[in-house]
């Protein structure tokens, strides 16, 4: 009898430990809800502002003023040697735009001259 009561009370305190910690658990869940959703009832007129499209580029030209026309540009990719005319001196414009020396540059220079090229 006393192996039988033993075993109800143990039981007895189990579901009661049980009943506690699930009681806790929900405890915390409340607790963490309301920060979960804390942006989700604000004003809408506090939003940024959507993206608007202004007027489309209707040429190539639009999008990129400093290249030439598309047929040049075609005219030139389509010939190699023109290729490499164009791309020094396109080379060069860029240097007088951004004159900075760098190690490769100066060694460039003195391969040149040594070489004669």
């Amino acid at each position: 009898m006393k192996r039988v009561l033993k075993s109800l009370g143990q039981t007895l305190i189990q579901s009661i430990l049980l009943v506690c910690t699930l009681a806790l658990i929900s405890l915390v869940g409340l607790a963490v809800v309301p920060t979960q959703g804390a942006n989700a009832g604000q004003d809408k007129s506090h939003a940024p502002q959507e993206a608007t499209i202004t007027e489309p580029a209707t040429s190539f030209e639009d999008l990129n003023p400093q290249a030439g026309s598309y047929d040049e540009i075609v005219k030139t990719a389509q010939n190699p040697a023109n290729v490499e005319k164009v791309y020094d001196e396109s080379l060069k414009e860029y240097k007088g735009e951004h004159p900075q020396e760098g190690i490769v540059q100066k060694a460039e220079e003195l391969i040149e001259k040594v070489t004669g090229n």
